[in-house]
């Protein structure tokens, strides 16, 4: 070997065990933990990017901002639900700021750009919320992980209670992004391979204001039902026109995860009674878990937990358990990430953990509208335990259709 190389060799030895030393001593003298957080703040979802940082607010004033002895310090950024804006303030966190891990983005778009993004700071966690297949289907970036669900698990077991129950043809109508139409795929591979048919699948931009064009296209003589997976003010401004054209009396209305949220249910529960979602989540919990987390949220916002709430909660309430366990050497993420891994948290929607592919397994419940005790919220009806992000399929079945697009819904539950 070169006295060049030898050298070059001995430095970086040297640098690694410095850069070991000073890691250490931060955890040992309390240097703060630094923790940032995406989400929409303004725009369509702010309501729900609020939602996410009250549950992050939540979780660590539970430890009153002090994890191992270090105290916290809290980073919030807008992502105005854009993808580059997203990248933006992500870099600012990681740079400006120079957080330790990053709790969101919420949307499956941003959260998509950020994964893909994120080999850029390998020395970042991101702990994200966003639902989009790309996450953790195919490449799997090692600094991410879903703290949320892939946006087809709380789907399938919803095809078939459909199929079940005699719905054998289904227009969907959700927003033209990433989520939806993950989730609309993911009840269509299953609605399709039972004998469902899905003849017209409906896209909107986000924030639309006027829905009559795609109300009126509804035949009720021609489907079933309609499956919606819009959140926010679009899923309360679609029903809201629904009931305005008298399509809600004539049609059954299935609901994706987010159409059925407390945010939603709140504003047109009344509109909606009856109506069967697939959720990860539900007003209906019946654990101490979930009861002290809601009790608090409700304290806070004066209205039932959602699912977006609920969702940061728990991701940092996993960040907070993984630093405990390395004694708070969150600089040392190698390690971080080992025992965050590891983690089987009981959380406010059910006992959950990570799999291999940075996903979250955990329950999923099939919920019906009901008015409980002068509140309307989702009614539990069956769970299913335990759902990973493949359902019954392997990885190699599901690789064969994705990405899923705007033509996956009658793509895989075509016309026969």
């Amino acid at each position: 070997m070169s006295k060049h190389r030898l050298g070059m060799t001995l430095v970086i030895s040297v640098l690694v065990v410095m850069m070991a030393f000073v890691s250490v001593w931060a955890a040992e003298e309390g240097e703060p933990l630094r923790i940032g957080v995406l989400a929409p703040l303004s725009g369509a979802f702010a309501g729900l990017g609020e939602d996410g940082v009250t549950g992050v607010q939540i979780a660590l004033d539970e430890v009153n901002y002090t994890i191992a002895g270090r105290p916290v310090e809290l980073f919030i950024e807008d992502t105005q639900i854009t993808a580059d804006v997203a990248i933006e303030k992500a870099r600012a966190l990681v740079f400006r700021d120079d957080v330790h891990v990053v709790v969101g983005p919420l949307s499956g778009g941003t959260t998509a750009a950020v994964k893909r993004a994120a080999f850029e700071w390998p020395d970042v966690t991101f702990l994200v919320k966003g639902a989009s297949n790309e996450v953790t289907m195919g490449e799997i970036a090692p600094n991410v992980y879903r703290i949320s669900f892939a946006a087809g698990q709380p789907m399938y077991a919803l095809a078939e209670w459909a199929i079940e129950n005699g719905i054998t043809r289904v227009a969907t109508i959700g927003e033209d992004y990433a989520f939806p139409w993950d989730q609309v795929g993911g009840f269509a591979k299953v609605f399709g391979q039972l004998g469902g048919v899905i003849p017209q699948a409906y896209w909107t931009p986000i924030g639309t204001a006027d829905y009559s064009s795609i109300i009126i296209d509804i035949d009720p003589d021609d489907v079933d039902a309609v499956l919606i997976t819009f959140g926010g003010t679009d899923a309360i401004n679609l029903v809201q026109q629904m009931d305005e054209f008298g399509l809600l009396d004539r049609i059954e209305i299935l609901g994706g995860s987010s159409f059925m949220d407390a945010t939603v249910l709140a504003e047109v529960g009344h509109l909606l009674e009856g109506v069967v979602s697939g959720s990860l989540y539900s007003g209906d919990i019946d654990t101490d878990v979930f009861k002290e987390f809601d009790g608090e949220f409700r304290n806070r916002t004066g209205r039932p937990s959602s699912l977006f709430a609920e969702n940061y909660y728990s991701g940092t309430q996993w960040a907070i358990k993984a630093t405990e366990a390395v004694d708070g050497n969150i600089e040392d993420q190698e390690a971080w990430r080992a025992a965050f891994e590891t983690i089987e948290l009981e959380a406010p929607r059910g006992n959950i953990r990570m799999d291999d592919y940075h996903n979250v397994v955990g329950p999923m419940y099939l919920n019906r509208v009901e008015l409980i005790d002068g509140e309307w919220r989702n009614s539990i009806f069956e769970v299913i335990p335990d759902v990973e992000q493949f359902w019954t399929f392997s990885e190699e079945e599901w690789l064969e259709v994705l990405p899923f697009g705007r033509e996956t819904p009658t793509q895989l539950a075509p016309e026969r």
